[in-house]
């Protein structure tokens, strides 16, 4: 196993693939045995995920017919490509969740019958001998068809629906045990948030890097303490709005320009899946929806989210109390966590989509008092309870 230390990365550090377009068609055909006919980078902070669409022929003997929807070919960073442990425990978590009905992108095995491959890649075109290369994790996945949460228009409904599925995956995580997961945390486990004041260079407003000790501060007061009080488990880590493949509710009426309601069609990227509790789960999940959120108040989306998970699994009084304290300290972390990937590579200007919404949003919550926050959410429960 690697080092623990290998599974945080260092201010300074850049940890994803430097991996030039052209080398995607020859690792599919040499790895997978299969033809490129388009290929499309998919936004990803640490890793380097693409969409191919292959010819109908393979020389593959586990792949006798390609999808037609085409496959994630996921390039690990360097940094977890040194613990091929982790990927063999992802896949096992990923098969679990696929027995538990919840619906998750199958992985491919290559040519030689292994489900990754730890790869030379190249990080120019031009190979020389003094061409920099880094080694890293290739794995294939199927291609989900779908509309990514963020590319669909926010109906209450959805976000119900978003709740839900987090609740049947808490579910099925209640049977899951891995000795992987018991000793490994990562950078984005919102129990290391304090963490993210190593890499405050990306922030330059000190009003914002007040706000985030603060946050950070009423995190280890009001949350940390009371670890033992909430349900652990292995959880996603990363259920953001990029990582939920929605279907639209067929035979719906709606009036011309009014969002329609999605169901959750499947999850994907479990790379941040860790030993953790279930409450930090949701609060992450409501970050990045409210984030995501432009149709109606910002702050009523917990509500949602909370309504369609409570229709699944219950969560005691404490789990209810640090909500908004965990939100808002998932909201601290990915601002600072997205301002710092842009201060190391500007090029990753995606970021700062979340940045433009992100700040306001969690200046607006951390300056609601908890008792507003706390009814606001639950009204919106009991609407849902009341249908």
């Amino acid at each position: 196993m690697a080092d623990q230390n290998d599974t945080m990365q260092a201010v300074g550090e850049t940890i994803k693939p430097v991996v030039p377009m052209k080398h995607i068609p020859h690792l599919i055909k040499s790895l997978y045995g299969l033809t490129v006919e388009s290929c499309k980078e998919l936004d990803s902070y640490d890793d380097r995920n693409y969409h191919v669409i292959v010819t109908g022929q393979s020389e593959n003997p586990y792949i006798k017919h390609p999808e037609k929807d085409g496959y994630v070919l996921k390039i690990m960073n360097k940094m977890q490509s040194k613990n091929p442990l982790f990927v063999e425990a992802l896949h096992t978590l990923m098969n679990h969740v696929a027995k538990n009905e919840i619906s998750v992108p199958h992985i491919m095995k290559n040519i030689k019958g292994e489900d990754m491959s730890l790869e030379k890649i190249y990080h120019s075109e031009n190979i020389t001998d003094s061409t920099p290369f880094e080694f890293y994790i290739v794995r294939l996945f199927t291609y989900i068809p779908g509309e990514t949460f963020s590319a669909i228009p926010i109906h209450p409904k959805s976000l119900y629906n978003i709740g839900k599925v987090l609740g049947n995956f808490h579910d099925a995580m209640k049977d899951f045990q891995h000795k992987f997961f018991e000793s490994y945390t990562l950078l984005w486990s919102l129990t290391e948030v304090e963490r993210v004041k190593d890499f405050f260079i990306g922030v330059q407003d000190e009003n914002k890097k007040a706000l985030v000790t603060e946050i950070i501060d009423a995190f280890n007061k009001e949350v940390a303490p009371k670890y033992h009080k909430l349900t652990k488990s292995i959880i996603h880590g990363d259920v953001n709005e990029r990582n939920i493949i929605m279907k639209e509710i067929p035979g719906q009426k709606v009036a011309s320009g009014e969002p329609r309601v999605y169901d959750v069609s499947a999850l994907i990227d479990f790379n941040d899946a860790v030993s953790s509790y279930t409450a930090l789960d949701v609060a992450i999940c409501i970050a990045y929806m409210s984030i995501k959120c432009k149709e109606f108040d910002q702050r009523d989306v917990g509500g949602h989210v909370l309504a369609g998970y409570l229709s699944v699994r219950s969560m005691n009084d404490t789990e209810r109390e640090v909500l908004k304290v965990c939100v808002c300290a998932r909201l601290a972390q990915n601002l600072v966590m997205g301002a710092y990937t842009n201060y190391m590579n500007p090029s990753h200007v995606y970021v700062l989509n979340t940045a433009a919404r992100g700040w306001p949003l969690l200046s607006m919550m951390w300056e609601t008092p908890q008792n507003e926050i706390d009814a606001r959410w639950n009204k919106i429960i009991k609407e849902y309870e009341n249908l």
